[in-house]
């Protein structure tokens, strides 16, 4: 009778061993090493944007996607990209991407990546933070009129310092370029379009860079330059641009603004199994 146990005994331990191979076999079968694994595409709302993932992968150099920030706000929106984090197997990284400005009701994007042996992470986290709101609707800063031909090539406006680069003084047209540099601790503001200019009929006159973009300047110490724009005035000889005194009036062009930092966005990256098996092999 114990004999028998002991055959029953080991019979079933047999059993139980081939049922585990057969189990980790399949298992080991199963298991796909990857060159690329590819995630599926997703996006995040807030009040104030939504930012979307795509082209999501991963290798065993770095991970890598495109960012897309579209601003549901009339002010700018300012993306610090350093200021983000992917979160891999519980290991936080900072990307190192340069910052992105996104006008009003606009859209932007950023490839944003990290280095490293990343194609075997199937599922990891990325905190969109350093998201800032910035008004252009500001006080104005007051800055001097600017005479052309010009009595001295600089000038200054609280903490942007601005020098004349470049100027093109003819009946038919008037280019002038100026380069500033802000140094103030907040964000720097220029609106090329609030420029005009004052003519000897005592008028004023816009720009024909009116439409321009305004300059945002992000840190201390960054530098752009802007160009300002007149063609033939009317008026005949009495508002010949070549020959007559032009003032330059800056009106409301500088601005300085606090920026107000939104919450963070957070995103989910998810396995692409389909697209993983088909081109990440």
């Amino acid at each position: 009778m114990k004999t028998q146990l002991t055959k029953s005994k080991i019979a079933l331990s047999i059993l139980i061993v081939l049922m585990l191979s057969t189990v980790s076999l399949t298992f080991a079968q199963k298991e796909i090493k990857y060159e690329k694994i590819y995630y599926l595409d997703t996006k995040a709302e807030s009040n104030d944007v939504t930012i979307s993932i795509d082209n999501a992968v991963s290798t065993d150099a770095e991970t890598k996607f495109k960012l897309k920030i579209t601003n549901k706000t009339n002010d700018y929106i300012i993306y610090k990209p350093s200021e983000s984090k992917f979160i891999i197997n519980g290991k936080e990284i900072n990307p190192q991407e340069k910052p992105l400005v996104i006008e009003p009701n606009e859209s932007g994007s950023r490839v944003i990546n990290t280095k490293g042996n990343y194609n075997t992470v199937k599922d990891y986290s990325f905190v969109a933070s350093g998201l800032y709101k910035v008004s252009t609707g500001t006080k104005s800063i007051a800055a001097a009129d600017f005479k052309l031909p010009p009595s001295r090539n600089d000038f200054k406006a609280a903490d942007f310092d601005c020098v004349l680069s470049k100027v093109s003084k003819e009946t038919d047209e008037t280019a002038v370029k100026f380069k500033c540099t802000y140094l103030g601790k907040n964000v720097g503001i220029i609106m090329p379009s609030k420029v005009t200019v004052k003519m000897p009929d005592g008028n004023e006159y816009a720009n024909a860079k009116s439409k321009a973009a305004p300059l945002l300047f992000i840190n201390k110490g960054e530098e752009d330059s802007f160009t300002l724009l007149w063609q033939r005035m009317p008026g005949g000889k009495d508002n010949d641009m070549q020959k007559v005194e032009m003032i330059i009036k800056w009106n409301d062009a500088f601005h300085e603004s606090t920026p107000d930092k939104l919450k963070p966005v957070s995103l989910e990256l998810k396995f692409d199994e389909n697209t993983s098996n088909d081109k990440g092999k």
